[in-house]
């Protein structure tokens, strides 16, 4: 459904008090999208795997031919394979359309 589409994710809320908030927009390509598992598997394009927090929530924006659609959840695993940055995005609440520019 999203496969081979460009996101872009940006934490929206730090989880733990004496956590570091990243301002960053980080830009990603889809590898798959299972939603069977609320789960989105993305390939950090310019970022190291590091920088992500597992304590945080982001917001999700991808890129598809009829406009923006986004959501809401927590990146649950951050791995290197022979694909790349591999960052396992946990979905909260589904899917919504980007209204507002």
């Amino acid at each position: 459904m999203y496969e081979g589409c460009r996101a872009d994710i940006r934490m929206n809320r730090m989880v733990l008090k004496e956590g570091r908030f990243d301002e960053k927009v980080h830009h990603c390509s889809i590898i798959t999208y299972k939603p069977e598992e609320e789960c989105i598997y993305l390939v950090a394009e310019d970022t190291d795997v590091t920088e992500f927090s597992l304590d945080g929530n982001y917001e999700c924006r991808i890129k598809v031919s009829k406009g923006d659609t986004a959501c809401i959840g927590s990146i649950v695993e951050r791995y290197w394979n022979k694909a790349g940055r591999v960052l396992k995005f946990r979905i909260k609440n589904g899917f919504y359309k980007n209204l507002v520019n």
